[in-house]
């Protein structure tokens, strides 16, 4: 049975407790068990890294140094988190001097960031500590060929030599469940999620052109693997019925819903009824 310490940040608990809980169920039945990181704190993506860039690489390293402790992986199911924590992993490991100039802060509280704990996603660990064959194996309730699109969020995937985290990992994970990955023309396009604080009117524009090119593209349902691309993906919807009069009816579940349904987990489980666009219509589309 492998152990991981859990990041968990901040949004997901908060705003997504159906993330959480499918993730935990989904763990369970492939024996992963997944341990919270005590005394941690926000990873600071992507504000703090804006205005105090080296406040924000000494939370996240003081963060790897705790994981350090705990002699587990870090992994976690946000990709603000991942980013946060896989850029300042990559700039330590890779810069003596200003990883030497961290410890020297960290030392205050006994800690060292020794790297021995290496921050990944959730997806990473199902992907490649589980594996595609072990998933398949255990897939009850294949989904009958339904249309899922992906939207894989920036900080999955940018940049690809610090996250190490290729498209094609979500798309065989998605087509391991019996889904069909819709390919959509914006797939790369930014959600707006950060945009939000700055500019509204441009972030609401940035998420309706995402569900349009989804939709467009013949997708019945998305996934997202980030809280903050599913607030925008998901509670949007509500929104643009009042800034452009339409209504796209497009569900947004996280992938560890979507796996967990196909495993098995019942509606409930995976917190199906905590999506804000209903997301209830999926079940029809299991394998009879």
């Amino acid at each position: 049975m492998s152990t991981y310490s859990v990041y968990i940040g901040c949004s997901v608990p908060a705003n997504y407790p159906n993330y959480e809980a499918s993730m935990y169920k989904v763990a369970e039945l492939f024996g992963l068990t997944l341990e919270y990181l005590e005394d941690v704190a926000c990873c600071g993506s992507p504000n703090l890294r804006a205005m105090d860039y080296w406040g924000w690489t000494l939370v996240n390293a003081r963060t790897l140094a705790i994981a350090d402790s705990t002699e587990h992986d870090i992994v976690t199911p946000c990709n603000g988190c991942f980013g946060s924590l896989k850029d300042v992993y990559h700039l330590l490991k890779s810069d003596t001097d200003y990883r030497n100039r961290i410890n020297a802060e960290l030392e205050r509280e006994g800690l060292e960031f020794r790297g021995t704990s290496k921050p990944r996603h959730f997806i990473e660990v199902l992907y490649t500590d589980v594996g595609l064959e072990s998933i398949r194996k255990k897939i009850t309730k294949p989904f009958d060929g339904i249309g899922i699109a992906i939207h894989y969020g920036c900080h999955l995937l940018r940049p690809g030599d610090v996250t190490e985290i290729t498209p094609e990992i979500l798309s065989e994970l998605v087509r391991v469940t019996g889904a069909d990955v819709v390919e959509y023309a914006l797939w790369k396009q930014c959600c707006g999620a950060t945009v939000l604080p700055v500019d509204e009117a441009l972030a609401i524009r940035l998420a309706r052109d995402k569900l349009k090119s989804m939709k467009d593209a013949g997708a019945a349902f998305a996934t997202v693997v980030c809280p903050a691309c599913c607030n925008q993906l998901d509670l949007q919807q509500l929104g643009l019925r009042e800034s452009y009069g339409e209504q796209f009816d497009l569900p947004i579940l996280f992938y560890p819903q979507i796996l967990g349904l196909a495993l098995g987990l019942d509606e409930d489980e995976v917190g199906l009824g905590m999506n804000r666009v209903p997301a209830k219509p999926i079940l029809q589309h299991f394998s009879k």
